[in-house]
């Protein structure tokens, strides 16, 4: 299970896996225009969606599933020996700028999901109607 999670995660992170959903959706498209039957493009939404909810819970769920050894290490209430004030700003700031970047990885993640989501859904569920152009492939 892990081994498909690490998988998940890493095309989650790529830009390929989201050319590939773009593509595939597009070429869905064409190819319902070319058959005349846009079942396949309306069918393709539900991939598009898929991908969506996979990037919302790429953080909160795939890595905190993947790092819950590391994350039950971390939480032992530890804070360490006593510092001087100068390592305590440093610290402070470095741990600051961690968080900055991690919250903004986090809500891009959940953006680009909820984003594909909603687009996904319209795709599944509308998709069916588009009509078929004659000018395409007439």
């Amino acid at each position: 299970m892990k081994k498909l999670y690490r998988f998940l995660l890493k095309a989650l992170n790529s830009w390929a896996s989201i050319v590939f959903v773009v593509v595939y959706c597009i070429a869905s498209f064409f190819l319902g225009q070319r058959c005349n039957d846009m079942n396949l493009f309306a069918a393709s939404g539900a991939v598009v969606t898929v991908f969506g909810l996979f990037s919302m819970i790429r953080f909160t769920t795939i890595e905190k599933y993947l790092n819950q050894e590391r994350i039950a290490a971390a939480s032992t209430g530890v804070t360490g020996p006593p510092l001087s004030a100068d390592d305590a700003k440093r610290l402070a700031k470095e741990n600051q700028e961690k968080a900055r970047v991690r919250l903004e990885q986090e809500l891009r993640s959940e953006l680009k999901g909820i984003s594909f989501t909603i687009v996904g859904t319209l795709i599944w569920a509308y998709g069916s109607y588009v009509p078929v152009y004659q000018w395409f492939f007439g």
